[in-house]
């Protein structure tokens, strides 16, 4: 057990760092040479457009250590330091690209995230790049770099209208399937409900895609997965929701359309035979006051026409046993009713 002094105690209860012997200097943290008003918002730059800016090598160590800037990649740096992941993720495989060689594309769930596609239980850790001559599957300081044949995949470029710049990434429909073989397969299904709804591609496009990776490890499971796609999914919380549903002995169908009180609701999911809505609410739901009044009404007129609700959100999906649990006890009840 460890006691300390009060009286040399700092804050916190936590002992004072002890003063320097007489006559020795105190060693202070050292001191920029740019003024951090003149930084301003610097999403992705270089350590040469740094310099440009008078903003030295030493100069970036400083703010490095301080936590106001972060290396996203060799010589490259953000002022972001509060991005999310899905941003962080686009910084980073901006800055990997600018690294490489022009041959070089984004691909798998790197391409989904630059095509501006949703993801779910994604791992983002890693930026995936491919080139036509490459080490497959070589991983080195969070980049994997893939082969691929440039010819039949026909990369595009992809504008980032938030950095003001363009990179080459394999078309969207490619980039879901690499998803589905390469990290998670939902995440694909949300990503491919996404980009179907949105006219991004096609299922056409997206079978291609599975036809071409013919033979990789995981293709039938993506094709599994993605025999499922549903553009009448809104959300990627709607796309999850359906995955549990598929395990019901129920069919639910999207998008239900049902009248009450002279106006029609739309349902995430319904079964009209037996009045069982199941819906899922997200934080876009409830944004204001009177969205969430508008809601109780909308909910109280249904039920006076003899519907009945089970509803999902965010952290439902850590116990997806439960949801299943829930609503088909919840059908039988309804059935009997």
């Amino acid at each position: 057990m460890r006691v300390v002094d009060e009286a040399s105690a700092g804050p916190c209860g936590n002992p004072r760092r002890p003063s320097p012997p007489t006559g020795q200097a105190r060693t202070m943290p050292p001191k920029l040479r740019v003024a951090l008003s003149e930084l301003g918002d610097m999403p992705l730059f270089s350590t040469a457009e740094a310099e440009a800016r008078g903003i030295s090598r030493r100069d970036l160590a400083v703010l490095v250590r301080r936590g106001l800037l972060w290396r996203v990649a060799r010589g490259w740096y953000s002022s972001r330091i509060d991005a999310s992941a899905e941003e962080a993720h686009v910084l980073r495989a901006v800055a990997t690209l600018r690294l490489q060689d022009a041959q070089t594309v984004a691909a798998r769930h790197t391409a989904a995230v630059l095509h501006g596609l949703p993801l779910a239980r994604t791992d983002l850790t890693v930026v995936e790049i491919a080139k036509q001559p490459s080490t497959h599957g070589r991983v080195a300081k969070g980049v994997r770099v893939s082969e691929m044949d440039m010819e039949t995949i026909r990369p595009v470029e992809v504008e980032i209208p938030d950095l003001g710049v363009t990179v080459s990434a394999v078309p969207a429909a490619v980039a879901i399937v690499g998803t589905a073989l390469s990290n998670n397969p939902l995440a694909a299904l949300v990503a491919g409900d996404h980009a179907l709804r949105h006219e991004v591609c096609t299922r056409a496009q997206i079978e291609e895609a599975l036809t071409s990776a013919r033979g990789a490890k995981g293709v039938a499971r993506a094709r599994e997965v993605l025999a499922h796609l549903e553009p009448r999914h809104e959300s990627p919380g709607e796309t999850l929701t359906a995955a549990v549903l598929r395990r019901s002995p129920w069919t639910f169908e999207p998008q239900v359309w049902a009248r009450a009180a002279g106006h029609d609701y739309r349902l995430d999911f319904a079964i009209r035979e037996i009045k069982l809505a199941v819906e899922f609410d997200g934080d876009i739901k409830y944004t204001s006051p009177d969205v969430m009044a508008a809601q109780i009404v909308r909910e109280n007129n249904l039920r006076a026409e003899g519907w009945e609700f089970e509803r999902v959100t965010w952290s439902h999906f850590e116990d997806e046993e439960e949801i299943l649990r829930r609503v088909t006890a919840k059908a039988y009840e309804c059935e009997a009713a």
